[in-house]
């Protein structure tokens, strides 16, 4: 069955979302952002209004080339801009929600958004992996992996690193294609804050070629520096700084 990754365009945006909420339907993240359901109407026509204006994120659709059904999807944010900025404006929240549901909500996201700043704040460029999403009919046939190989060409070309949130049933799609675990980090979601058994989220990165085997935990000691200081010539002066975002 031939499988080619394309563009996601706003005509798109309902079948790829189709995918989306199929593939986490029984996942705890979608009942925290849509504790009363989605209006699907209402989400495209936002989607839209977003895609039309956003220059950070990359959609993209993984089609059934036999049947033109979009059986995957993906999204990419890539924070990369000449000049010191690299784009990021952390979201100032959750709008749709109000009272307990949107502190809830919240109160995931800020754990997960509160890394990102730690590690990699307005300043380093990389590539952030914000979601991926198969239709459960047809995991498993390598299309998370072409979707997954979409990111790591367009972070190779960049010569920077993606960073993302995996889930212990993912972690081995990851660590297949080049990502390491970064057990030297701990993201959990308490169980105050969700309602729920506390659950550490596995946190991932993959260093792009041009780091000549540097790991991301010795990057990171080094203050993130563009040439990665695989020599030892740069960044050294920075060893033993957490995360990146303090340069």
């Amino acid at each position: 069955m031939p499988f080619v990754v394309l563009p996601a365009h706003i005509a798109d945006i309902e079948p790829v979302y189709d995918v989306y909420f199929e593939a986490f339907k029984d996942e705890p993240i979608l009942k925290f952002l849509y504790p009363r359901g989605v209006d699907r109407k209402a989400h495209t026509e936002a989607m839209a209004q977003w895609w039309g204006h956003d220059r950070i994120s990359y959609t993209i659709k993984c089609l059934n080339a036999d049947t033109g059904k979009i059986v995957g999807m993906a999204t990419w944010d890539v924070f990369h801009r000449p000049g010191e900025g690299n784009g990021w404006e952390r979201p100032a929240g959750i709008p749709w929600l109000e009272g307990k549901e949107k502190e809830r909500a919240e109160g995931v996201l800020n754990g997960m958004w509160d890394m990102r700043e730690k590690l990699f704040g307005a300043r380093h460029k990389y590539i952030y992996l914000s979601v991926i999403a198969v239709h459960p009919e047809h995991q498993r046939q390598g299309v998370g992996r072409r979707l997954m190989q979409w990111g790591i060409d367009v972070a190779e070309q960049f010569g920077v690193p993606i960073y993302t949130e995996a889930s212990p049933s993912g972690l081995g799609l990851y660590q297949s294609v080049g990502f390491e675990h970064l057990s030297h980090l701990r993201l959990v979601h308490r169980q105050e804050v969700t309602g729920l058994p506390d659950a550490e989220v596995p946190l991932v990165a993959r260093m792009p070629a041009a780091a000549r085997g540097l790991r991301f935990r010795e990057w990171e000691a080094r203050g993130c520096p563009e040439t990665y200081g695989v020599d030892g010539s740069s960044g050294a002066q920075d060893a033993g700084r957490a995360g990146c975002a303090a340069m």
